[in-house]
């Protein structure tokens, strides 16, 4: 799996065989298709590493008995913009999701997986903002669908503009900020939908 990224990062997906993963593991190739039936399995390997490093931090935020909702969402997403930065996997990971020119069958199965963990981290943070509630983090009239789109716009546009102009944006700086704001505007009542009359 290092091996993958390393060769990814220098080629691409698209211009990356298993069998040059093979070759720069220092494995054959039938070693890899021993675990792996395609190049697109092997990538969603990478990912679910990634995903299950965050699992307990996610499941926590999640969870009915966690008193501070809110603070355990803001600690995952500040864990997981220093790890962007730090960690080459991610990096790459997101550059494979954010590649417009890269349309290959083995990404398009990527990006595939990536939608469907978007859709439970979807529903897992309407779980965050309803115990948020509960917990008197935010008022009890919030519109938590709409909470749950404004953090997914503002976290995927930040993600996004960091991959494609890493020197416009310090994400392991400014992610921590724009989370509390998010947070603050949540926190104060503020309106996110049409004022009802």
């Amino acid at each position: 799996l290092d091996a993958a990224v390393r060769v990814i990062a220098l080629r691409g997906v698209a211009n990356t065989s298993l069998a040059d993963i093979a070759q720069e593991a220092g494995v054959t190739r039938g070693a890899i298709y021993w675990h792996f039936a395609n190049k697109a399995d092997l990538i969603n390997s990478l990912w679910e590493q990634v995903v299950h490093f965050y699992a307990p931090l996610t499941e926590a935020s999640e969870s009915e008995d966690e008193p501070d909702p809110l603070g355990k969402l803001q600690e995952l997403y500040i864990s997981f913009f220093t790890g962007m930065v730090e960690d080459s996997l991610q990096q790459q990971l997101f550059r494979i999701l954010f590649e417009e020119g890269d349309r290959s069958k083995d990404t398009e199965a990527i990006r595939q997986r990536h939608r469907q963990l978007r859709q439970e981290r979807y529903w897992g943070l309407q779980i965050v903002l309803s115990n948020a509630i509960k917990r008197g983090q935010i008022p009890p009239d919030f519109d938590v669908q709409l909470g749950t789109v404004t953090i997914f716009s503002m976290i995927h546009g930040l993600i996004a503009n960091w991959v494609m102009n890493p020197e416009l944006v310090d994400i392991k700086k400014h992610g921590p900020l724009v989370v509390q704001n998010i947070f603050r505007m949540f926190r104060s009542g503020m309106e996110l939908g049409p004022r009802q009359e």
